[in-house]
């Protein structure tokens, strides 16, 4: 007969069927009448899940890394460093890591410029949105000087350099700074001043195109009298609708540029080596954030909101979870509201500090993009001197506002060793090749870090809305 529906069970439409369908027989109805079609849905269902879990984007990553880093090691077992061979396996890898360059640079432009927008348009109390943006940059400030301070000691003790025959670092990089601080510092600020816009984006200067970004977007004009976008601001969006769907068709073949990137590390360096060291850069970032965590989030959230921290915290497992899985601020944003809630944040603050915070508030990548280029100079054997110290903060500091949060910081890691200066090599491989368990280490924090200051706004401000 005609299949019935029903929430726990399929069964036909017979007389039979009907007679226990009936209600002196409902509570008997589900257990003899379970056909297979019921249990075949639930079996497709899991199988479904597995297949998503195996066929997601992190997961064909790390296929790449599995099937790069393995022919390589053959490769280097068999002492086969410098064949020609080798060159051409590693092409696909140098050619997709130049046009994710290229894309990084208009996307960060275009990133910085709608932040400043944004910030300026935040509705609400004035007082409320300067706090919000302060609070969140004045935590992204603490994570770096935790990472200067703990991550950068921990990894130039702890790492050796890396003997690769591949690695070419350049003169400059190569080079014993003896720069002294002052000097540092002075020349900091005379980069940040743009001299000449076109000549900085063709040579790579990231840091007066960053400064040049974020003054169009505070003067730009957003709106037109009507409130309608204005004629700028709706071209702004359309060419970055088109780098994010470049991006995102790039990162359709990360796997393969991985594996290629990785595969050519793993032929010319020591595997062991390479191995440790990079237990050690993950190690020492995933501690530095556990301090930001535990220690800084804590204090903020007990002295600035007056809340217990372990019902807190507790109440904010499912968006700690969704981070791991999805490692993405913005997938994760209405989970992160869903805690907020429950932990009695007011509807009017949750909806305006949460949103803005999964868009500025980048504490851990703030913190990954002060280990990805103290670790690389290490490896390479340069200095991480004074200059590259300040270079790397500000860096980290401007990127982690102008990051898109979207998943994969490694790309926005780039524009940072570009203001560095840190030569960028078949070693940025590695880095590469773990990326997909730093970022969503770094998800974790950034959600973490919204969900604590959204309760201090609310402490604050949250009665004068």
């Amino acid at each position: 007969g005609t299949l019935i529906a029903s929430p726990s069970l399929a069964v036909c439409g017979c007389k039979s069927c009907s007679a226990w369908l009936s209600p002196r027989h409902e509570s008997q109805s589900q257990l003899p009448h379970r056909t297979t079609m019921a249990v075949a849905t639930e079996q497709e269902s899991k199988g479904n899940a597995w297949v998503d879990a195996l066929t997601a984007p992190a997961s064909l990553v790390l296929y790449g890394v599995i099937v790069g880093g393995g022919i390589g090691a053959i490769f280097a077992a068999n002492d086969l460093r410098d064949e020609w061979y080798i060159d051409c396996l590693a092409l696909p890898g140098s050619l997709w890591m130049q046009v994710l360059q290229c894309l990084v640079l208009p996307m960060v432009i275009i990133s910085m410029v709608m932040a400043m927008v944004h910030m300026r348009q935040l509705p609400g109390s004035r007082k409320m949105a300067f706090a919000l943006v302060g609070l969140y940059m004045s935590t992204t400030v603490v994570a770096i000087i935790e990472a200067n301070a703990f991550g950068v000691p921990f990894i130039t003790n702890v790492v050796k350099e890396l003997d690769a025959s591949s690695i070419e670092a350049t003169a400059d990089g190569t080079s014993v700074e003896d720069v002294k601080f002052i000097d540092a510092l002075l020349g900091v600020f005379e980069n940040m001043t743009p001299e000449n816009i076109i000549n900085d984006i063709a040579t790579s200067d990231m840091l007066p195109v960053i400064v040049a970004s974020v003054v169009f977007g505070i003067c730009i004009k957003a709106q037109e009298d009507d409130g309608s976008p204005t004629v700028t601001i709706k071209l702004i969006q359309q060419i970055n609708d088109v780098v994010v769907a470049c991006l995102m068709a790039v990162m359709k073949v990360a796997p393969f540029g991985v594996a290629s990137i990785v595969f050519s590390t793993a032929a010319t360096v020591d595997i062991e080596e390479a191995g440790k060291a990079l237990a050690w850069y993950l190690l020492g970032m995933w501690a530095v954030m556990l301090f930001h965590v535990f220690v800084f989030y804590t204090a903020i959230l007990v002295i600035g909101a007056g809340r217990n921290p372990f019902p807190y915290y507790k109440n904010l497992i499912p968006a700690v979870l969704m981070a791991l899985g999805m490692s993405s601020s913005m997938a994760t944003l209405p989970t992160t509201k869903q805690c907020a809630a429950k932990n009695g944040i007011r509807a009017e603050v949750r909806d305006l500090a949460l949103s803005l915070g999964a868009t500025i508030n980048m504490d851990g990548s703030g913190i990954a993009f002060i280990f990805i280029p103290c670790w690389l100079c290490t490896v390479q054997g340069i200095e991480f001197g004074a200059t590259k110290i300040m270079l790397s903060a500000i860096g980290a500091m401007v990127c982690s506002v102008g990051a898109s949060p979207i998943p994969s910081t490694g790309g926005v890691a780039l524009v940072v060793l570009a203001i560095a200066g840190v030569p960028i090599n078949s070693t940025f491989g590695l880095i590469m090749a773990v990326e997909f368990m730093g970022d969503r280490s770094q998800t974790m924090v950034n959600v973490f870090g919204d969900s604590v200051i959204v309760a201090v706004i609310d402490k604050w401000f949250g009665q004068s809305i």
